[in-house]
């Protein structure tokens, strides 16, 4: 029985990435470095939501996982961020700024953000009993705001995220396909 709870524990050491979620573009690869952080996010299973590569941002639509439960995301990176959004309505969306050199012909520097929210539901009275007899209240001053069902508020950055993703953008510069 250890051995089964240990088994995913030593899965998810793999998955922390080393350093930081910045990384380097090389002089004159700005477009390739550009369309290779498109492909990891993609690949990564985010979907894309604003590209502006004038303004050097990429942003993704927020990612929601329940954690243990949907084994296939691999956005976790370790047994408690797991168990988290197994527990909480949680998502994650990744921003990638590129800023310019201040020379030109010198290395453009790149940063991955990636911010962890939790889905708030404000008026939602669970039953103990059973999930057919929760009830929801609407509450007219948030209805005067706009928010009706839930509402999304950040709690945390995703570092061990942020670096994976780098690296991976790292990768497919050095190693074009």
């Amino acid at each position: 029985m250890r051995l089964l709870l240990l088994l995913p524990t030593a899965w998810m050491v793999g998955c922390a990435a080393r350093g930081t979620g910045e990384f380097a573009v090389p002089a004159g690869r700005y477009d390739d470095a550009f369309v290779a952080t498109r492909s990891v996010l993609r690949d990564s299973g985010f979907d894309i939501e604003r590209v502006d590569a004038r303004a050097g941002v990429i942003t993704t639509l927020p990612k929601p996982s329940a954690g243990w439960a949907t084994p296939w995301d691999t956005e976790q990176s370790s047994p408690a961020q797991e168990t988290s959004d197994l527990f909480n309505r949680q998502r994650r969306e990744v921003r990638v700024a590129f800023e310019p050199s201040p020379a030109e012909g010198e290395p453009v520097s790149a940063k991955v953000t990636v911010t962890v929210s939790r889905v708030q539901s404000p008026g939602v009275r669970p039953n103990p009993r059973s999930i057919q007899l929760t009830t929801i209240s609407r509450d007219p001053a948030l209805s005067d705001r706009g928010v009706w069902l839930g509402y999304a508020v950040a709690v945390t950055r995703d570092t061990n995220l942020e670096a994976r993703l780098a690296r991976k953008v790292e990768s497919a510069l050095a190693h074009p396909k």
